[in-house]
């Protein structure tokens, strides 16, 4: 018998535990330690189960035969959960061409596969509370870009800058050696860096699953070979309308709305998992929802960005384009009859009732906790969204010792939900999408705690359609 990991199927050992995922496809594992030292014998090329038992046998000193059948349990079992490859010899194996609908696996056809109660992500968070592991950094590339978006948070003046070659290597080095699992690639346009194909090879030969987030219109052959090298990389694009002149309004580049979409075609074909962003603004309201059943349609996702953030640097002009309360009601009703995967989330849910109370102690979602951000200057954020405080800078400072150190960090870590004294006895709390750096990056004096008016008003619009349509 013979085995190897899937293409797209990633494995780390986190101390006294081991997971296992196939981020793509929402597959996950936990799993023991034994279990964990089992799955640090296998590779992505198969293996006969007796050369993956003398590399055990050196491990454990425990009968041989007794040790194999262990192992081939264990690896029958995942490989019937979707984890593992397994052929009775090598000349039956033969890589699957893997092809990835977003949508398909986001309803629910691809389910976690846990050993647990709990989702792996609530497992390792809890597993880390005291001391939080680092597992997604965010890398801008460059902050240089060929579109000039309306409601981009990047002010136009720091749209100049790309990341130095060797600082990139190094910092996917470190996170690498920190046992970091997501990494994402970002700009500006990241594929205006002369080296993004070079990083990406680099990325993927350190075993990292990789999300590129891009508006595709400089995408060329080679870099489709170099999303699919190794693991299948998960691109990210946004796409306003189906009308372009509606979106090339946007992007303020003409043409930028046909070479996207026939970009965005050209990944699906190529077998290379595409979703699709479509935040919507006062130019595209009326239209959005076309993006949304023709990106189901060839079997991609399509989220639903309403509430747009300020710049970074703390001014509001790009939010202009914003949608006023008035427009909620339409959008968020498009939303609620026509995006498949919001439908197949409600439908999964219970409406929370009036009286439940969330835990007052829980964190709000993973900044310093699990995630951080670095641009091409090296300066190190909490995360994407909140680049108005440093926490430090790569081309002087470790990633780990920024990451244990730095006192932001260890602010962020205090900050629970009873923080939000007036979120925490909401009715609307579970349809909210409240966020710190929205927050931040909206409030004058950079408050993480001060909410925006429209904020509110979007999360009782939410809760009012979501009761109507799905009660």
């Amino acid at each position: 018998m013979f085995y190897s990991l899937k293409a797209d199927c990633f494995f780390r050992k986190y101390g006294e535990i081991g997971y296992i995922g196939r981020p793509v496809v929402h597959a996950e594992e936990i799993v023991s330690e034994s279990g964990a030292v089992f799955l640090q014998c296998l590779t992505y090329d198969p293996q006969n189960i007796d050369e993956i038992v003398d590399k055990l046998v050196s491990i454990y000193n425990i009968n041989r035969n007794l040790l194999k059948t262990d192992a081939i349990s264990f690896f029958n079992s995942l490989a019937n959960d979707g984890f593992l490859y397994c052929v009775d010899c090598p000349e039956n194996y033969k890589e699957e061409k893997l092809y990835y609908s977003t949508l398909e696996y986001s309803l629910g056809k691809k389910t976690i596969q846990t050993n647990c109660e709990k989702s792996s992500a609530q497992f390792l968070s809890e597993h880390f509370k005291n001391t939080p592991f680092l597992n997604a950094v965010h890398i801008e590339l460059t902050s240089k870009c060929n579109e000039n978006c309306v409601h981009c948070f990047i002010p136009p003046e720091l749209k100049h800058s790309s990341i130095d070659r060797n600082l990139m290597k190094n910092i996917l080095k470190q996170c690498r050696e920190m046992e970091v699992l997501d990494i994402g690639f970002s700009g500006g346009e990241p594929m205006l860096h002369p080296n993004f194909c070079e990083f990406l090879k680099y990325a993927k030969d350190l075993d990292f699953n990789v999300t590129v987030l891009s508006n595709l219109t400089l995408l060329n052959k080679e870099i489709i070979d170099m999303l699919l090298y190794k693991h299948p990389t998960c691109v990210k694009v946004s796409l306003y309308s189906m009308n372009p002149t509606i979106h090339n309004q946007i992007t303020t580049v003409e043409g930028s709305q046909e070479i996207t979409k026939l970009n965005i075609e050209k990944l699906v074909e190529n077998g290379v998992p595409v979703q699709i962003n479509c935040p919507v603004l006062k130019q595209n309201k009326d239209s959005f929802e076309e993006v949304i059943n023709w990106g189901q349609n060839i079997g991609c996702t399509v989220s639903t960005d309403y509430l747009i953030a300020a710049r970074e640097d703390g001014s509001i002009d790009n939010l202009q384009n914003r949608l006023s309360k008035e427009d909620l009601n339409s959008v968020i009703t498009k939303i609620l009859t026509q995006n498949a995967v919001v439908q197949s989330d409600f439908h999964a849910m219970k409406i929370a009732p009036l009286n439940a109370y969330p835990n007052p102690d829980e964190l709000l979602c993973g900044i310093a906790t699990s995630t951080l951000c670095i641009v091409s200057n090296g300066d190190v954020y909490p995360c994407a969204g909140c680049q108005r405080w440093s926490c430090g800078n790569a081309n002087f400072t470790s990633i780990r010792d920024i990451w244990n150190n730095s006192p932001l960090l260890k602010y962020l870590r205090t900050i629970r939900r009873k923080d939000f004294k007036k979120c925490l006895v909401c009715k609307d709390k579970d349809f909210c999408a409240m966020c710190m750096a929205r927050n931040s990056n909206e409030d004058p004096n950079g408050d993480l705690f001060s909410i925006p008016e429209i904020t509110c008003s979007a999360a009782n619009t939410y809760h009012r359609l979501a009761i109507e349509f799905y009660t």
